[in-house]
């Protein structure tokens, strides 16, 4: 009341004012107790789940300091816990929302549908729907999306290293077999198709993505570990400080300081940052605690076709025959024919020539026979290029002049390799220094791998299946430790899904790798994984940094409060004067 006695007008605004302020208050309450609530039902419900899965590192901190919040009438203080812990987990789930949302663009390309005969027209249907023995035609650049037999009268081109790796075309005939996951890179071609979609390379390749998907690695994060310490310090104090002095205004002093903030906070805080600075340079993080297996992991498995080399063939020798013919001569003849022809190693020879700036004209009366080779007119001389007779690796190429008794002889000899992408050769060897173990599995030859490899003392294993390199990864998972795998193309994708973390290279926009994935680098520089083992490496240090930078804040401040020198409301705002140093530190990640 504001006077005693007899009612005035001013007695009664007084009232008023008091009874607006206490209602007002009341309300305040209310809300604060809600917010409380709300946080409770977070952690029993997040509890819950993370049982059921057998991570025992739980908020038992927040849930004991709301608790007492609750019981005292602490309401602010308690409100404070609550939004904090909400607000870090948000924080990380809108991180990845938004990295899986970015990932769904590069999916786009698995196939759908295919272009079915039916009758005289063709129709696009479901892959799902397409039977048993159907015509599919399939364009050029196109992946095959159904096993089947040729039956295009020409001879089809395809690309196999989505199934194999291996970075040299195949030319295959009227009723040869093919796998779905091919890419068509030659002209149209009919298959009829074998089996249905569910019995398909694709459709098993995929299947087995998701058993991998269905059964994740489990890793402890750095926070998690910090947690079960703080723990039980911050449980030690509290409990100390009730037996002594009985008073629960400072035991929840105690518990709210000891909130765990830094735990909650710091570490999605840094790593979003992260998340954003590699963004920049077109990496995505689907899941940003990816940065910690990428930083601790002791074992990376790689792909060598686009992964590690170029994943096309590269000419890179240029073997003398007819000592009259120069090398440079040679290199003109072959790109003035091989300029009219579609096939990679005719590219790799025009491309050579190019980055020579040696001149050629095209070829006149030009001749290509899928399979067989190319045959043309050169400034009045005949010339022709086809597979050399003795090259088992198939990727030599020789090149013939036809002599005016119209006998051919053989002038010149171009080697070609798939070739280490810059910068590999010292990313591995960078590995290696720092202890971890790089191992290269790979469906291509034995003898190609081991030319690509030799002298970097590294484990091959060559002619590998996509089961095989899920069976590597399954068995290396087996002791506990964090797993990188790193592919580009639909191969990778089963071992890309188990692994702890799944890295691959989108420059194919594979879709099923891509879906496989825990990172995806857009595009196919070395740098690039470069900087994201550089920038994992930073993250993952500032996030500790303010972590264990917080936990000793808190401690501190823990200590005062068991000393009677801080109430709980003010203990609260330390611990947000705690939390700001924290999430500034943890933002250093940005730059």
């Amino acid at each position: 009341m504001c006077h005693d006695g007899n009612i005035t007008t001013m007695d009664f605004k007084c009232n008023m004012l008091e009874y607006l302020i206490m209602s007002h208050f009341d309300i305040i309450q209310f809300i604060l107790f809600v917010v409380i609530s709300f946080g409770l039902i977070k952690i029993i419900f997040d509890s819950y789940q993370n049982i059921s899965k057998g991570r025992w590192s739980l908020d038992y901190i927040a849930f004991a300091a709301m608790g007492v919040s609750l019981l005292s009438g602490e309401f602010l203080a308690g409100a404070v816990i609550a939004i904090m812990f909400t607000g870090g987990e948000a924080l990380e789930a809108f991180a990845s929302r938004r990295a899986v949302g970015a990932l769904k663009k590069l999916s786009e390309t698995i196939p759908k549908n295919c272009l079915v005969r039916r009758g005289s027209a063709f129709v696009e249907v479901p892959i799902q729907d397409v039977r048993p023995g159907e015509k599919i035609i399939v364009k050029p650049n196109e992946i095959i999306a159904l096993d089947g037999i040729i039956v295009s009268p020409s001879e089809a081109i395809l690309n196999m290293s989505n199934l194999t790796g291996e970075a040299e075309a195949l030319i295959l005939k009227v009723g040869t077999f093919v796998k779905s996951g091919a890419i068509n890179i030659g002209g149209t071609v009919e298959l009829s198709v074998v089996g249905d979609f569910s019995s398909s390379t694709y459709h098993k390749i995929a299947e087995l993505v998701e058993v991998a998907r269905a059964n994740p690695s489990r890793t402890v994060r750095i926070s998690e570990k910090a947690n079960y310490y703080f723990t039980a310090i911050s449980f030690f104090i509290a409990a100390l400080v009730y037996l002594l002095t009985g008073e629960i205004s400072r035991l929840l002093a105690v518990l709210v300081i000891a909130t765990p903030c830094p735990l909650i906070i710091a570490a999605p805080v840094a790593f979003v940052g992260g998340m954003s600075k590699v963004a920049r340079s077109g990496i995505i993080l689907r899941k940003p605690a990816a940065f910690e297996s990428v930083a601790t992991s002791k074992t990376i498995f790689f792909d060598k076709t686009g992964t590690l080399t170029l994943g096309v063939p590269v000419l890179h020798e240029i073997e003398t025959i007819d000592s009259a013919v120069s090398s440079q001569e040679a290199l003109s003849f072959a790109a003035s024919l091989e300029i009219n022809s579609l096939h990679p190693l005719g590219k790799a020879i025009v491309e050579k020539a190019s980055e020579r700036h040696i001149k050629f004209s095209i070829a006149e009366d030009v001749s290509e026979k899928i399979g067989v080779g190319i045959s043309g007119t050169v400034n009045g001389n005949n010339y022709s290029l086809r597979r050399a007779a003795d090259g088992d690796s198939g990727i030599i190429l020789s090149l013939f002049e036809k002599e005016l008794s119209g006998v051919e002889k053989e002038i010149t000899r171009f080697h070609f390799r798939d070739m280490l992408k810059t910068g590999a050769a010292e990313f591995i060897l960078d590995l290696k220094n720092k202890g971890i173990k790089s191992v290269v599995i790979t469906g291509d030859k034995t003898e190609n791998s081991k030319k690509v490899f030799a002298g970097f003392g590294i484990d091959v294993y060559a002619e590998k299946s996509p089961e095989d390199k899920y069976r590597f990864v399954e068995e290396a998972e087996k002791n506990g430790q964090a797993v990188i795998m790193i592919g580009d193309g639909l191969n990778d994708a089963p071992a890309l899904a188990l692994a702890t973390v799944g890295v691959v290279f989108s420059g194919t926009e594979n879709g099923a790798s891509i879906e496989a994935a825990d990172v995806v680098v857009l595009g196919s520089g070395i740098e690039k994984l470069q900087e994201l083992f550089s920038v994992s490496e930073r993250t993952v240090r500032i996030a500790k940094q303010s972590i264990y930078g917080g936990i000793i804040l808190s401690v501190v401040g823990m200590s005062f409060a068991a000393l009677g020198f801080i109430a709980p409301v003010n203990g609260a705002i330390l611990q947000e004067v705690v939390d700001v140093a924290v999430i500034l530190n943890a933002l250093r990640t940005l730059i």
